[in-house]
């Protein structure tokens, strides 16, 4: 009987350690370092950019760019959704794509020197959180 007990729970580590490793090897996901180069490269003129409102949308567009290659599919709406764990702060990460909304569709949203600090951070947070800077 203590035999049998004892390899029922050998089944049962054995099992939890499975599930472990799978969802371990589900949420860590990588990008290639060349393509990790390429998003720094690409930051760095982004954030040299006189213009507020291009710079936020094609940080926007980087992100979604990132997360493309994380593996997760659609716009970056659902990209955000499928991975929300990955970042510190996942509202600040929506609140600047909301910003980038604003700007695309909404005509006359005006964006101050304050409010593009706050989404540019978020922006660089978000890259950051992905292991990108």
């Amino acid at each position: 009987m203590k035999i049998f007990i004892a390899v029922v729970l050998l089944f049962i580590l054995v099992d939890i350690a499975i599930v472990a490793y799978v969802i371990y090897r589900r949420y860590r996901k990588k990008v290639p370092d060349n393509v990790k180069q390429s998003i720094r490269k690409s930051w760095k003129k982004i954030i040299q950019e006189a213009d507020y409102r291009h710079a936020i949308m094609d940080a926007d567009k980087l992100l979604d760019y990132a997360l493309m290659n994380y593996g997760f599919k659609g716009n970056l709406g659902n990209k955000l959704k499928k991975s929300g764990h990955m970042f510190s702060n996942v509202n600040q990460v929506w609140a600047a794509h909301k910003i980038r909304n604003n700007l695309a569709h909404q005509i006359g949203y005006e964006i101050d020197k304050r409010l593009y600090k706050t989404t540019m951070l978020a922006f660089k947070q978000a890259f950051k959180d992905l292991k990108i800077f």
